[in-house]
């Protein structure tokens, strides 16, 4: 692996490394990647094997256990994903996109680092071993079905994959497990699904969550399976169903197990469950208790809103149309009571996918421009979370300042902190005082 940094005074430093040298080998291993390397790197007594063009040298270091040696490296090739599901959010990705999101992740180490979820498919022996000596915990896994003839057909396998044999290998050497099932209505519900939720089941002890997310469809299938969307009469069944089985094995193991999304209590229209019901929020980036800790936080940041604003000030709230109802019941009236501010809640249709895709994380740039153009915008726009992706872009690549450009106002994304929205709208001269009244709260 090629070394892209050196630590200023760190040992590598000292030694004598330099950005450029290729590591070979650590404590007469090999090494894959900057996890590997770290894994390694923890020793007490470390040998690197560096080659710097023809010449190898090995550096014999003494240190304490923990210590880093000070290097960093190039960035690791991404596994790619061994699956034709036929719901893949990713073929319903429109043309024209830049051309990371057209590719599938089905990397194991990504799902540690990051929470990202894979099917385990690519993961021969080796990867497993290495998951167990390294302690890659938690390892977030995409399950699906475990009916084989049924998984065939839902994921494209050309060979049994054993994915419970995988499971229980994971489990037996102490690996944590959260696990999901995409669910598809007419192929691994019902009695299919009774069958997974019980295959999971015998894994409770390292299986510490099974989500059930709905089936995200775009307005781009053309050519792909006929998939059906998951509609309200769907979701309640759904949720009477799963509720069935949550108050069995809440009663064997002191939790629910297995959790629906957010997404179908909002489809069917029904209350979400309340805080206790999610035995700590094992899933919110899946979407499941999203909302729930959503307004949990939002609550507890509210008791120091301000009274009143001291000038007029207007917020223009952009969102999508699954979470409009929740934020009306629950986030406007609150924001509303604070005097000399007006709230506009914008729905912004999915111009991007479509407009039967209505979770707010999947809106672009020219949805937001769309749905706000023509309007009196006021002083602040706010935006929902995860909006934008690590490099602040939104999938269209378009960038906050180029969307404040376009709309000739300030545009803020919600980062978890109600205070930034106050401190926004408010003149300079009173931000101080409005910092002492809106402490930084932690959102979860």
């Amino acid at each position: 692996m090629k070394i892209t940094m050196v630590e200023p005074e760190s040992i590598a430093s000292e030694i004598g490394i330099l950005i450029g040298d290729e590591l070979l080998e650590v404590n007469g291993k090999r090494v894959f990647d900057s996890i590997d390397y770290r894994f390694r790197e923890s020793d007490a007594a470390v040998s690197l094997k560096i080659a710097r063009e023809r010449e190898v040298t090995i550096y014999d270091i003494e240190k304490d256990e923990g210590e880093r040696v000070g290097i960093d490296f190039e960035e690791m090739k991404i596994l790619s994903c061994g699956n034709d599901c036929v719901f893949c959010f990713v073929d319903q990705n429109p043309k024209g996109m830049r051309k990371q999101v057209y590719f599938r992740d089905g990397d194991y180490r990504l799902s540690f680092m990051y929470g990202n979820y894979t099917t385990m498919t690519n993961a021969g022996p080796a990867i497993l071993s290495r998951i167990i000596e390294q302690r890659l915990s938690p390892q977030y896994i995409s399950v699906h079905v475990t009916d084989y003839e049924v998984r065939k057909m839902l994921m494209g396998l050309k060979k049994d994959d054993r994915i419970l044999e995988k499971i229980q290998q994971l489990h037996d050497n102490g690996i944590d497990m959260h696990t999901q099932i995409v669910l598809c209505p007419g192929i691994n519900d019902g009695e299919i699904l009774d069958k997974t939720i019980m295959d999971l089941y015998r894994f409770h002890r390292h299986i510490v969550s099974l989500a059930i997310v709905p089936v995200g469809l775009t307005d781009h299938r053309f050519g792909l399976y006929n998939l059906k969307k998951v509609d309200r009469s769907y979701a309640r069944q759904l949720l009477d169903s799963v509720g069935q089985w949550q108050k069995r094995l809440r009663k064997e193991i002191g939790r629910a197990f297995v959790y629906p999304s957010d997404e179908f209590y909002i489809v069917a229209g029904r209350e979400l469950p309340s805080t206790r019901a999610y035995d700590g929020f094992p899933q919110t980036e899946n979407g499941v208790g999203m909302v729930r800790s959503f307004i949990n936080a939002f609550k507890k940041e509210s008791r120091r809103f301000p009274v009143a604003l001291s000038e007029r000030k207007k917020l223009t709230m952009v969102t999508a149309e699954l979470p409009c109802a929740f934020m009306e019941k629950e986030i406007f009236p609150r924001l509303q009571s604070t005097k000399n501010l007006e709230i506009d809640l914008v729905i912004a249709p999915n111009l991007l996918f479509g407009q039967s895709v209505t979770v707010a994380g999947l809106l672009s740039g020219k949805c937001v421009v769309s749905s706000l153009q023509g309007r009196t915008l006021g002083d602040l726009i706010l935006l929902p979370p995860d909006i934008l992706n690590a490099e602040g872009l939104f999938l269209d690549d378009m960038t906050v300042p180029q969307l404040e450009q376009k709309l000739n106002c300030p545009v803020l994304v919600f980062d978890g902190r109600w205070q930034d929205v106050f401190t926004t709208l408010l003149p300079s001269r009173e931000r101080k005082q409005a910092q002492k009244l809106l402490p930084i709260l932690n959102p979860s």
